[in-house]
């Protein structure tokens, strides 16, 4: 065999991902990672990483398991059908990346050297196998292929998560629901995608009509262009605005993330008004109420840093956003003295 050469456009996404790795192991804090637990089966499985990994490096994510194969599908603006039969990929192709076995005899062939979170994996196993990776969440904006197929995941409960149908109503690039889902290692056309809950971790191929930004029901957008929230030392506060994107009402909590039991992590305050100039401070220790959102509406959702309750150089800890829909979130916080 020949061995393959990436493509300009593939080079260009492996030093991204060189780049990402190099830089965020210097930013991250390692208490704001959690464990993504990925139920393979024997055969094909189609999951979507929720988690930067801590060590993104394959070839120790799938040391001593029984996984044998794993391929990425990277879109640039180009036309792609999903095949019935992932046997039959042509993984040479720009859009594909692969990852094998480092002693196997075609391992030369790969050209998938990190996992990224966010990202869509197919990956073959000899057996049934409970893979654990750890690493941190982030919140990141979906990207829609326009006009084709995308290979996606969604950040939702695993206990509670909401159907196809209320997770798209209010996309207009989706109202045409065409989703397939990977079934014994074959991707099988959803009927029903109203009976039909979207599982936790696993990936999907769905059909985009036209552009869309659309980010979910509960779209949260950060301030700036980061996807963590980070109060500097001249930072005092910061506004995240939460959007209902559905066609009902929602609610959604936020749930603060201790590091450990003697660990309270980034110590904030939930900033409210009594009206234009007065604040009011209310310490962020525990679950917020519920906060009620018409459809097409948003709220601001305010926070403070506790600066002199912070008793170390840095601080980091989690935020988990969840609705009455069934969409869950983890953001990372991290603050300085």
């Amino acid at each position: 065999m020949i061995p393959l050469i990436p493509s300009q456009k593939m080079n260009q996404f492996i030093i991204r991902m060189i780049l990402f790795c190099l830089w965020f192991p210097s930013t991250i804090f390692a208490n704001v990672s959690r464990t993504q637990t990925i139920s393979l089966k024997s055969g094909w499985n189609a999951i979507f990483l929720e988690v930067f990994p801590d060590k993104p490096d394959p070839d120790v994510i799938f040391a001593n398991t029984p996984v044998t194969q794993v391929l990425t599908f990277i879109p640039e603006n180009s036309s792609i059908q999903f095949i019935k039969d992932p046997d039959e990929i042509e993984w040479k192709k720009d859009e594909w990346l692969r990852w094998l076995p480092p002693h196997g005899p075609e391992s030369f062939l790969k050209n998938l050297f990190a996992l990224i979170n966010n990202q869509a994996y197919l990956i073959f196993s000899l057996s049934d196998y409970t893979l654990n990776i750890t690493g941190t969440s982030y919140i990141i904006k979906q990207k829609w292929l326009p006009d084709n197929y995308n290979l996606t995941g969604f950040y939702v409960d695993p206990t509670a998560p909401p159907t196809f149908a209320q997770y798209f109503s209010g996309s207009p690039a989706h109202r045409q629901l065409n989703v397939y889902t990977l079934i014994n290692s074959t991707w099988k056309h959803i009927e029903n995608p109203e009976q039909v809950n979207i599982e936790s971790g696993k990936a999907y191929w769905v059909y985009c009509d036209n552009s869309s930004q659309y980010a979910g029901p509960l779209e949260i957008n950060l301030p700036g262009a980061g996807n963590e929230l980070n109060f500097r030392n001249t930072i005092p506060q910061w506004d995240i605005t939460i959007v209902n994107r559905s066609t009902e009402p929602l609610s959604f909590t936020v749930t603060p993330i201790p590091n450990s039991i003697t660990d309270a992590g980034v110590p904030l305050s939930i900033v409210s008004y009594t009206d234009n100039t007065h604040k009011i401070f209310t310490p962020f220790d525990n679950q917020t109420s519920a906060i009620a959102i018409e459809t097409g509406e948003s709220v601001k959702f305010r926070l403070s840093i506790r600066r002199n309750d912070i008793y170390a150089p840095t601080v980091s800890s989690l935020l988990k956003f969840s609705d009455d829909l069934g969409n869950r979130f983890f953001l990372p916080v991290r603050a300085e003295q």
